[in-house]
């Protein structure tokens, strides 16, 4: 007999941060089904359609950061009044001065939220050489990363006048900012794609929620078969207490991590993508097979693609054309930089800066021998040299991404120092019998990851052109088989910390 208490349920609606609301959670599927219902009742009534998809988005936020839902509104408020004021703006160092201005307030609370304690321990230790006796209690609002750069983004187009005209209505402005499908780890949409899709009438046909249906299950499969089961049974008990574990295994979950980094937020991405589709609204690709890539350069063109947009237009142009007279210099210098502050982004811990601070470095290295690299591809057999690109990368990505996910850089450089300086093999075969369906599962992800994007494009085709009792069955079926591996430690999104 179900034991169900309204009272519990009722509290299940406030804010809990030991309980954080996710989108493949049952109390999500609650909430958003009843949202979903008026929802399509109103979504004919643009007005109504935005109010009511405000009112969510904005209870979905204080549901996973209570109060600090208020600095949200506060941020979007100040940048929608700051957009037009600068819009309206008559001289060229008005508008500089509103830039100054937001960047102020976005930058300088994303860098008290994130920062204030890292920078407040660097300083006290190179003044004293000891850690800071200062520590502030801070928790850092979730989502805060993406948010401050969607709206930074507005600012940034008007200034740059890739805007024609600044958003007059204000609801539609803290919908953009707000809006739940993406708030919390992206994709990074813009300005100028996000909000005319509020202004105007939207598709719900069957084709396209047939797609949505599809992207959320894929998502939710990829998140809890593959990289749920990697962390648990793997990735998290290595890196959590890496000296119980050989260097063998130090490599083992090396590769772990990537799959799962990869499944984890790659899912999460088809789900976010699938809901909003579940709406009406198209979002931006945020994946292309990342370790299809040749090179740190390419992979950053199909990984996170929405913030690697972002770092190329609002950071490494800007700096790459003041610095244009260095030639080479210059754009090592500035693509060092980009990366220094995007592993900066990810969080303050020096795991991510030094993490970051390689992949520059690399990139750097990139363009100082592009010549030359062209050169030795002209002479090889083109299958072969891609290929072997293709495998060094992925090993080169392997082994920084160690250090994005050790838990400090001490930890990480033993970890890396081990596997270099001699991995005992002779227990493969004994890994391998402990951890054969870890292992099962690993390549089967690498082996799903590089399939043709063609087959991902011809099974959304034939899913979606299926009467609705077939899609209904495939997806009780999918549930069913994925629910099997639903475990009471199921991990959040990783890329919610960031």
């Amino acid at each position: 007999m179900l034991n169900f208490s309204f009272n519990d349920f009722l509290l299940s609606l406030l804010h809990n941060p030991l309980s954080p609301l996710t989108y493949h959670s049952v109390l999500f599927v609650i909430l958003f089904t009843v949202f979903y219902i008026i929802y399509v009742l109103v979504y004919k009534n643009i007005s109504w359609r935005n109010i009511i998809l405000l009112a969510f988005s904005l209870y979905f936020y204080y549901k996973i950061s209570g109060v600090y839902v208020i600095s949200l509104v506060l941020i979007a408020s100040s940048d929608f009044f700051i957009g037009k004021l600068m819009f309206e703006a008559k001289t060229k160092k008005s508008k500089r001065n509103l830039l100054l201005l937001s960047l102020f307030i976005n930058i300088g609370l994303l860098f008290f939220f994130k920062y204030t304690n890292f920078f407040l321990n660097i300083f006290f230790g190179i003044v004293t050489g000891e850690s800071s006796p200062v520590v502030l209690d801070l928790i850092t609002p979730i989502g805060i990363s993406y948010f401050i750069f969607k709206t930074l983004s507005y600012i940034l187009d008007i200034y740059k006048k890739n805007i024609s005209e600044p958003e007059n209505n204000y609801i539609n402005y803290l919908l953009y900012v707000s809006f739940f499908p993406n708030i919390l780890s992206g994709p990074i949409l813009r300005a100028r794609e996000l909000l005319p899709q509020f202004k105007k009438s939207l598709d719900l046909s069957k084709e396209f929620i047939s797609k949505a249906f599809l992207l959320i299950l894929i998502g939710t499969f990829k998140k809890i078969v593959i990289a749920d089961f990697l962390a648990v049974n793997l990735v998290d008990r290595v890196f959590v207490s890496h000296e119980y574990f050989t260097s063998f295994e130090y490599l083992m979950a090396g590769y772990g991590f990537l799959v799962q980094l990869y499944f984890d937020f790659s899912g999460y991405t088809d789900i976010v993508i699938g809901i909003a589709m579940l709406l009406g609204f198209t979002s931006t690709a945020n994946f292309n097979k990342p370790f299809l890539a040749q090179n740190i350069s390419e992979f950053w063109r199909r990984w996170h693609i929405t913030l690697s947009n972002w770092l190329r237009d609002y950071i490494f142009s800007p700096m790459s054309i003041r610095l244009r007279n260095w030639r080479k210099t210059g754009l090592v210098f500035t693509v060092f930089i980009t990366f220094l502050l995007c592993g900066l982004w990810h969080d303050a811990n020096y795991t991510y800066v030094v993490w970051g601070s390689l992949h520059g470095l690399i990139m750097g290295y990139e363009i100082l021998t592009r010549g030359l690299r062209v050169k030795i591809q002209k002479r090889v057999n083109k299958k072969i040299y891609k290929a072997l690109s293709i495998f060094i990368t992925f090993h080169i990505l392997m082994l920084t991404f160690i250090i994005f996910r050790s838990p400090d850089i001490l930890v990480a450089f033993d970890m890396l120092k081990q596997i270099f300086t001699g991995i005992d093999f002779s227990l493969s075969l004994q890994w391998l019998d402990l951890y054969k369906f870890t292992f099962i599962m690993m390549i089967l992800g690498i082996l799903l990851h590089y399939t043709p994007m063609s087959w991902n494009v011809k099974f959304s085709k034939i899913f979606s052109r299926m009467h609705w009792s077939f899609q209904v069955v495939i997806i009780f079926v999918a549930i069913i088989f994925i629910y099997q591996f639903f475990s009471t430690e199921a991990q959040p999104f990783i890329y919610l910390d960031f």
